[in-house]
């Protein structure tokens, strides 16, 4: 099993220590874990690492790595947030801190006239304005070559109609394929509420995230696919990622799951991949 998106408490609104959480993924099958805590940001330094903790944070890795060789295997990451005019300031950290694995979300989103609006404010998700802004940041981030998979970029899924965000996906499909970055199939929306487009109510226990007919058309374009829990505590560790390619595959959805090591991308056939009849 892979799992290329997870957290500890580096990321302040996540708990659970690095060797608690390499335990935890230990014990639920993971084999190919990447820690990616959320890395420093001009903005909401209230739930991310420090720029003055990120040695200590590397240093942690390393030590598991050390600690679990031959058990598990451990690579270095870090979820970037993207806003324009971040630019530099993500490269310069970049260039600071050897690393397997870079993710690129986008978690705020600067609308005219409008307080900032983050991607869990479900009932504000649906504006036309907030999806403007988020879908040109969207483009900017592809562009950018900043990052190696872009990170639940479907999460909207959460608040909005699906044939809303497959229009509006649907233009940036090409220049996905041409930039050779990765689709992070994120499975914490499993875990997650979802407005109920009746009533308006957060509910659970509804398949919000990936599309799977967004998904049919990425694959069709050849674009390479990541995968994580996206824990944000150790009991979370692995959850959701084999119920999510055990749904998939018989679909005939997904042939490949890719992990990146020294920023190269590796792929593994999906037969070789951990689900719920092969475990």
């Amino acid at each position: 099993m892979i799992d290329s998106h997870c957290h500890t408490f580096y990321s302040k609104h996540a708990t659970g220590t690095v060797d608690e959480l390499v335990r935890a993924s230990i014990a639920a099958g993971v084999t190919v874990l990447t820690i990616t805590d959320h890395a420093p940001f001009p903005v909401d330094s209230d739930n991310r690492l420090l720029e003055s903790e990120l040695e200590q944070y590397f240093a942690d890795i390393d030590s598991v790595r050390q600690t679990y060789r031959g058990q598990i295997t451990i690579l270095r990451g870090l979820e970037l947030d993207y806003m324009p005019g971040t630019d530099n300031f993500n490269r310069e950290l970049l260039a600071r801190y050897p690393m397997d694995f870079v993710i690129g979300s986008i978690h705020y989103v600067e609308v005219p006239d409008e307080p900032m609006v983050k991607v869990w404010e479900l009932s504000r998700l649906a504006s036309p304005a907030f999806l403007d802004r988020y879908f040109a940041n969207l483009e900017a981030l592809l562009d950018s070559g900043l990052v190696d998979a872009v990170g639940h970029a479907d999460t909207l899924l959460r608040g909005v109609p699906e044939d809303i965000l497959i229009r509006r996906f649907e233009p940036l499909l090409e220049l996905l394929a041409r930039s050779g970055i990765a689709f992070e199939l994120n499975a914490s929306g499993l875990r997650k509420s979802s407005l109920d487009s009746v009533t308006g109510m957060e509910v659970l226990g509804l398949w919000t995230y990936p599309s799977r007919e967004l998904l049919g058309q990425m694959i069709a374009r050849d674009v390479p696919f990541t995968i994580g829990s996206d824990a944000h505590n150790p009991r979370d560790a692995g959850a959701g990622i084999a119920d999510m390619l055990a749904t998939l595959r018989p679909q005939g959805l997904l042939q490949r799951i890719s992990y990146y090591e020294q920023r190269r991308r590796i792929d593994v056939a999906l037969d070789t991949l951990v689900s719920p009849s092969n475990p």
